[in-house]
């Protein structure tokens, strides 16, 4: 599977991804996004109304920003059509407290959200180092980054279609700075799992966050310049592989 023909959207929520022009060199779609207020960590209602209405025409690969805004993964979601897993790599389980759903969503709940589409079958939540096992229902699988390996991630999936949302918290700190907390898995270990999924799961979409929110602001600092250039290699390793041949496992810029 790859996303040939249909590109690369950028949300410009934060305005992470001016400080990436080597990955902005790739085609593609950008949505200004800037000016809806409320949207940082918790997204209120209207703003959420507003963000959905503006990224109806997102393609398949959708760069979305610092991890504060990974809830507009579940908007993303809702535009799907047909049964799907939910494959989300990630160093949290964003799924909130595991019972019921925040009255407002945010990055920390928002699978809680999703897990109530009807069309979602089930979420397995990939690279977690610390979680609580009994929140989670029959409907969410943890693998934590222990124990993954492309064959253990395959047999947890019970349909054809996937969608895959990957925040870059759940890579070592060699590989992305992000604001939160990292996992321990590498870059070369998550394109493995991607591959295989291309290979043998119809990707219904993809998106991506976990940009350093400061690299934006503080062009000039050196812990900015580094999470820049360690954040754009991964995202160009992770998008060469969704656009073009799955087979190299880091690109150079």
């Amino acid at each position: 599977m790859s996303f040939q023909g249909n590109g690369v959207t950028f949300l410009n929520i934060d305005g992470a991804y001016v400080s990436q022009p080597c990955l902005r060199r790739l085609p593609h779609e950008w949505i200004d996004l800037m000016d809806v207020a409320h949207t940082n960590l918790y997204c209120e209602q209207a703003s959420l109304c507003e963000l959905e209405r503006r990224i109806q025409t997102c393609r398949n690969l959708v760069f979305i920003g610092s991890g504060n805004y990974h809830y507009i993964s579940y908007l993303l979601m809702k535009r799907i059509q047909e049964p799907f897993t939910l494959i989300l790599f990630d160093n949290h389980t964003d799924i909130g407290n595991g019972t019921d759903h925040e009255q407002i969503i945010s990055c920390g709940s928002w699978v809680s959200y999703a897990l109530e589409l009807p069309l979602l079958q089930r979420a397995v939540i990939v690279g977690p180092t610390r979680w609580q096992s009994s929140p989670f229902s029959s409907e969410t699988i943890v693998l934590s980054n222990n124990i993954v390996s492309p064959n253990l991630l395959l047999s947890h999936i019970q349909t054809e279609n996937v969608y895959i949302s990957i925040d870059k918290d759940v890579l070592r700190e060699e590989d992305a700075m992000t604001n939160w907390d990292h996992g321990t898995m590498p870059l070369s270990a998550l394109i493995g799992c991607l591959q295989e999924l291309f290979v043998h799961k119809n990707v219904v979409g993809i998106d991506i966050c976990g940009e350093y929110p400061q690299a934006s602001i503080y062009p000039f600092d050196p812990v900015s310049r580094e999470a820049v250039r360690k954040n754009e290699h991964a995202n160009m390793c992770i998008a060469h592989n969704c656009l073009y041949d799955p087979q190299p496992t880091s690109f150079i810029i």
